[in-house]
């Protein structure tokens, strides 16, 4: 049985008050110009009707009469010079729900909330409080991975048998002298709280956390909330790392394996869609289709209580290999779902962050972007990873007014062939290939101006490309795919960059 597919977010320890800047931390945007430009009510609609989730009635908007928007864009665009190739063959995705800009904040995930998904989730199941202390267990690991070196068995890069036999009696030692198992206790879904220290050992902060297994494959409940603003944590040079953001992970069960992702991309990863077929190379290895997938994502958000607020928003089918001989041993599903805003999706936002603003003595609070995922393996596990829950708060306008498309396609033919020459800018890269398969109108955060605490959504259409960059024999270098080169406002017809926020 392979694992799940785990998501593993690295999260800074700390979270910092940071004073307001005397000047206008968006400079480069007028942001109140920009929603004075959304004022004004559409009303070219389609003939259904739609309730919102306070029982209002919203109108359906045709969005593509109103603006010229095609269902979809074949084209090809020159590069600023022959390394760079462009090709459009994107669908084009739009609500048909009016688009908004709305305040929203970071918030934690509340003991309410959680408690309602530990109902949901967990339901009867007898889970513990995963012990952080060491045992024999745990030390038992330890000395199965070195000895796995020492013997050959498994070949790591960064560690040698000569280290193995250093480590081995000492691990050996401390197992004699560990307990069996730590004391167990029930966990109940109640968050407690932590406290945080600084290198001197002084208390500066405080987290909530949930930390929650059934057993040592079974099962598993995380939480990790952000910190209380106590006092700021300064680390070497003066400098502050700080996020704001909590996460919360859920697992079904765990399965145990050698095998892991195939982070060296020596096998293909398929970005699919609900009505695509299972592909020929993963057959033999999954049963459930695409759409079968999607309706496994739907009911999981469903028994979350989630359904309204978030939808999929792409299934991506991954390789695992085995780390020790890179043959491909299976593939596995994943789902990337985003936010719903009175039926309006956010942009997915995948591996963004926004770095707020940066002073001379400190490095400024980070915001990531909110993120849903959810996955499945072949054993019938299921899981769910969501971190950085934003809240929405005021409307600053209901029913924004919007460039023409072939506005935001000028904007587009104009600037990104300059944004992926940057790109392609590498020495060692010869040509760069760059496919737009997708293009949404959706939402997407922005950072509001003179604070650090909230942000607005505002519509945008944002391009989704893969990126293949080859070397002069056109061998493949790496391939990604990218949210965060092209994003357009669509109501100024501004780019955005998501690592500022603006």
């Amino acid at each position: 049985m392979k694992r799940l597919l785990v998501i593993l977010l690295a999260l800074a320890l700390l979270l910092a008050c940071v004073p307001t800047p005397e000047e206008d931390a968006v400079k480069q945007k007028n942001q109140d110009a920009m929603i004075e430009m959304a004022r004004g009510e559409e009303t070219v609609t389609i003939e259904n009707r739609s309730g919102a989730e306070d029982g209002t009635e919203i109108p359906k908007l045709d969005y593509r009469t109103m603006y010229g928007i095609p269902e979809h864009l074949s084209k090809e665009l020159p590069g600023l010079s022959d390394k760079v190739k462009i090709v459009i063959d994107a669908e084009i995705r739009v609500p048909d729900q009016p688009m908004p800009i709305v305040r929203a904040v970071p918030v934690d995930f509340s003991q309410e909330l959680v408690s309602d998904l530990w109902n949901r989730l967990v339901g009867d199941k007898e889970m513990y409080i995963q012990q952080s202390g060491e045992t024999k267990q745990s030390i038992a690991e330890e000395i199965r991975f070195w000895t796995g070196v020492l013997d050959g068995t498994i070949v790591k890069d960064m560690y040698s048998p000569d280290e193995a036999r250093e480590k081995l009696p000492k691990l050996q030692e401390r197992y004699r002298n560990a307990p069996d198992a730590g004391p167990l206790q029930r966990a109940d879904g109640t968050l407690t709280v932590e406290a945080m220290e600084d290198e001197n050992g002084n208390v500066v902060a405080h987290r909530t956390v949930l930390d929650a297994q059934e057993s040592n494959y079974g099962a598993v409940f995380n939480v990790q909330n952000s910190y209380d603003n106590k006092e700021t944590i300064r680390q070497t040079d003066g400098a502050i790392t700080v996020l704001k953001n909590a996460s919360l992970r859920y697992s079904s069960g765990e399965g145990r394996t050698d095998y892991q992702l195939d982070w060296k991309g020596l096998y293909k990863t398929f970005w699919l869609k609900a009505s695509d077929p299972i592909p020929e190379e993963a057959k033999q290895y999954v049963q459930m289709t695409p759409g079968e997938i999607q309706e496994r994502a739907d009911a999981l958000l469903a028994k979350m209580g989630l359904n309204g607020q978030f939808a999929v928003f792409e299934i991506v089918l991954f390789p695992f290999i085995n780390d020790l001989t890179d043959e491909l041993v299976g593939y596995q599903y994943h789902v990337y779902c985003t936010r719903l805003v009175n039926g309006v999706p956010v942009c997915k936002s995948q591996d963004v962050e926004m770095n707020l603003y940066q002073l001379e003595s400190l490095v400024a609070p980070q915001w990531i972007y909110e993120c849903f995922e959810i996955g499945f393996d072949e054993a019938g596990n299921e899981s769910a990873f969501w971190w950085s829950p934003i809240e929405t708060q005021e409307v600053i306008e209901p029913n924004c007014r919007l460039q023409p498309f072939s506005e935001i396609q000028s904007v587009m033919e104009s600037r990104l062939p300059m944004l992926l020459e940057r790109r392609a800018s590498n020495a060692t890269v010869k040509t760069c290939t760059v496919n737009i398969y997708r293009i949404d109108l959706g939402l997407w955060r922005i950072r509001e101006k003179n604070t650090v605490e909230m942000g607005l959504l505002v519509p945008v259409y944002c391009f989704y490309m893969e990126i293949r960059y080859q070397d002069e024999d056109e061998n493949e270098i790496w391939t990604e795919r990218t949210t965060d080169t092209l994003i357009i406002n669509a109501v100024d017809g501004t780019l955005i960059d998501p690592w500022n926020g603006y």
